[in-house]
């Protein structure tokens, strides 16, 4: 079907030429008795899905099992030093395409900011030929989220990113407000993302608003208290927690990986000292579904089981010792899930169990140094809330005590390079003390210690008394 009339009419009052808009394929198809406006996504010459929207109301559908690709994906396969213009919608992309830009559109809006962006992955090979970025997303918070992905998977040395002024969000409102001059002004006066060296305050975007997530540690999870310590996972950051071996951080940490998943948040874990089946599936099964582990083998954990299925993602050592891996090699691998799977949180747990490869003549604390710097600046680029599970130095003197950062094996880097520090030890048969002792400033969260339990009925640590 070609483009209906009132479809052109209403593509015409965006300020976009429907003719243009035929010649990119936008059709109008009935579809459940309604005249749907249909925007093809084309891949290497052929069809892979359509995105239909109503004009009446904004309604968007997509075709069952239709591939998630860059609308005007084969842009990319020009033999071009153009930038390339990346649009939060199709609209916003033809308004760049009309005034002579390379453009193209996410295929699923500001969601893009959430969650994996697969279509990037897939992707790399073109992706990577192109020179230059400019990231025309809206400007609201969405937008800034998205575009902050964007930076993450792109790098921020090929990125500039749009100010289009107080009363407008995004390229289309420019046009209709302004006209065509003042989309080739905003569009030629994007601003590089800064690089490593001086900068004015001009040359920062605004950031979105720091996102943090609560543990599912009811005792930890209270901001507003300001006479309780309180943590959060927060996106960009580092956590160290560290405590006595065989005391219950593992038990902590699939409280922690079981919030995570139940709240949707794609995470990644490192097992190293941990069996995979059934040892960790069932502790993060048992936080999840709020029973006992008694209890799996009597109860439905299928919706528990899918989450872990489609959110959750391993590393493990299943090679020989020479070729364990090493920090790079780890890094790596989180970069993969990060890119094609849309991991947020990673848990190494524990440290001691990579491969640790030292210059020649090295000191292992200018070691441990440089490793959390190349952690931390992971973090920050892919926007991932990283936590390193690091066991203390044996018991001190002879007397057992809560271990803080200051106390992990190989250097005060741990206190220092960490943004957030967590210590678990347990005083008695079902009592422990969880203390907070580090949050920088400028984050979530609260210096503390809660005495806590572990409720075995529902996987669950309940708090005994709080002290400051």
């Amino acid at each position: 079907m070609v483009l209906h009339p009132k479809h052109g009419e209403w593509i015409e009052a965006r300020g976009i030429s429907a003719a243009m808009a035929e010649k990119f394929g936008l059709t109008s198809e009935k579809r459940d008795g309604k005249l749907w406006l249909a925007v093809p996504y084309v891949e290497r010459g052929r069809v892979v899905n359509h995105k239909y929207r109503l004009t009446s109301e904004k309604q968007h559908q997509m075709d069952k099992g239709g591939k998630l690709v860059l609308w005007n994906h084969d842009c990319l396969l020009e033999d071009s030093d153009k930038p390339v213009v990346i649009c939060e919608g199709e609209w916003d992309a033809l308004v760049a395409l009309s005034m002579g830009w390379r453009a193209v559109s996410v295929p699923n809006g500001s969601s893009g900011g959430e969650g994996k962006l697969s279509y990037l992955w897939e992707s790399r090979d073109l992706l990577n030929r192109v020179k230059h970025f400019i990231l025309a997303t809206d400007s609201d918070e969405a937008g800034l989220k998205l575009r902050a992905n964007l930076v993450a998977h792109l790098g921020a040395d090929r990125c500039s990113f749009i100010d289009y002024g107080v009363d407008c969000k995004d390229l289309n409102e420019t046009l209709q407000l302004y006209g065509p001059e003042a989309v080739s002004e905003v569009l030629n006066s994007a601003v590089p993302f800064p690089v490593q060296g001086l900068y004015t305050i001009d040359d920062f975007p605004e950031r979105p608003e720091i996102v943090a997530w609560p543990l599912g540690i009811e005792a930890l999870n209270d901001a507003s208290d300001h006479t309780k310590p309180a943590l959060f996972a927060v996106p960009g950051t580092l956590t160290v927690f560290t405590g006595h071996a065989n005391m219950g951080k593992s038990t902590v940490m699939n409280s922690v990986v079981g919030n995570m998943l139940r709240m949707g948040v794609p995470t990644l874990v490192a097992s190293f000292e941990t069996d995979v089946k059934p040892i960790l599936r069932d502790g993060i099964r048992a936080a999840m579904l709020g029973v006992g582990s008694h209890e799996l083998r009597t109860i439905d954990t299928r919706a528990a089981d899918t989450l872990i299925r489609d959110k959750l993602r391993i590393i493990t050592q299943t090679v020989e010792e020479e070729q364990e891996l090493d920090l790079a090699a780890f890094l790596d691998l989180c970069r993969v899930a990060v890119l094609r799977d849309g991991i947020r949180f990673i848990v190494l747990d524990p440290w001691n169990e990579l491969e640790h490869k030292m210059e020649r003549g090295e000191p292992e604390t200018v070691y441990i140094g440089r490793a959390l710097r190349a952690i931390k600046r992971f973090a920050k680029i892919h926007d991932v809330a990283f936590w390193i599970v690091a066991h203390p130095t044996k018991p001190f003197e002879g007397k057992i005590r809560m271990p803080r950062l200051l106390d992990i094996s190989g250097s005060a880097n741990w206190a220092n390079k960490a943004d957030f520090g967590l210590s678990y030890h347990r005083t008695g048969d079902n009592e422990a003390d969880l203390c907070v002792t580090k949050v920088r400033m400028g984050y979530p969260g609260r210096r503390g210690t809660v005495k806590v339990s572990y409720d075995f009925r529902h996987s669950r640590f309940v708090s005994l008394e709080t002290a400051a």
